[in-house]
């Protein structure tokens, strides 16, 4: 039955692929949201890469509930697409995920009308807020340092702790900002994606990485030779709220659409939240 119903979803994914390239981007400066459900579908962007919030899977291996990406032959899995059908069921609409670069991300949203929604894990940073608009958040980040088990830095209880540490982190983010609050750390440049920044501390490149805790769940039940640190309140990295939330962007205009969506959102229980962290924790490769 599982085979059965992934060969109909490749099949809804290629009719999908056809209906996109079929029709023009949504505006990017009018309120798209009645476009939006009688085209039926609504484009959401992620990287694709960033478990356990998304992430890429094939189709043999896919999980039931995991949506086809856009273009290709692989499924999207993650808490952004759980937390992304709810929505677009909320909506009454299907879904369809597009696999988007994050520098890309907002430019795809906000200056071409690529994709409706950024549900990525993003934070709503006060710079961001500047070109888009944010949800309520749909999650709660604890920041933490991720690191080889056998590090120097291992038992460090502080980011007081990283003196001489070379510390690296993905490029555009929260993360990279916060490496300077680590008195002494190197500030190495950042890189592209976390995938390479694990490759990179794996292979010795660097010491450390920050990231947030589902995540640094995710990379170390995938890499057992990496471990994570999480402080203790006073002991760790000050953040505000607006970047340990995590909010679904959208375009300015859409306010119709930010409505929906925060009203969706205000269904999802914070139990049912958790439950689907833990879900995907659990399924991430």
């Amino acid at each position: 039955m599982r085979k059965v119903l992934l060969g109909f979803m490749a099949v809804m994914s290629l009719f999908f692929m056809i209906s996109c390239s079929n029709n023009d981007n949504m505006p990017v400066d009018e309120d798209t949201y009645a476009a939006i459900v009688d085209r039926g579908y609504i484009v959401v962007g992620m990287e694709c890469a960033y478990a356990p919030f998304n992430w890429t899977v094939s189709e043999s291996s896919a999980f039931a509930g995991a949506v086809p990406i856009d273009g290709t032959s692989n499924y999207a899995d993650g808490y952004d697409v759980m937390i992304a059908q709810e929505i677009a069921d909320g909506l009454g609409v299907d879904l369809v995920i597009r696999a988007v670069t994050w520098d890309g991300l907002i430019p795809s949203l906000a200056e071409t009308g690529e994709i409706d929604l950024i549900i990525a894990g993003m934070s709503p940073t006060a710079e961001r807020a500047q070109t888009v608009a944010f949800s309520d958040s749909y999650y709660q980040s604890t920041h933490v340092v991720v690191l080889r088990s056998d590090s120097e830095f291992a038992s460090a209880t502080s980011i007081e702790d990283f003196s001489g540490a070379s510390v690296v982190a993905q490029l555009s983010t929260i993360y990279d900002d916060l490496v300077g609050q680590m008195t002494g750390a190197t500030h190495e440049n950042p890189l592209e994606d976390v995938p390479t920044i694990i490759t990179a501390i794996n292979a010795g490149t660097y010491d450390a990485t920050i990231l947030e805790l589902p995540v640094a769940i995710a990379v170390t039940q995938a890499n057992p030779e990496l471990t994570y640190i999480e402080f203790t309140e006073g002991n760790g990295f000050d953040v505000s709220y607006e970047d340990a939330a995590v909010s679904v962007a959208l375009r300015q205009a859409d306010t119709t659409l930010l409505s929906e969506v925060n009203a969706i959102l205000a269904t999802i229980s914070t139990e049912t939240r958790e439950s689907l962290m833990l879900d995907a924790i659990s399924r991430q490769p």
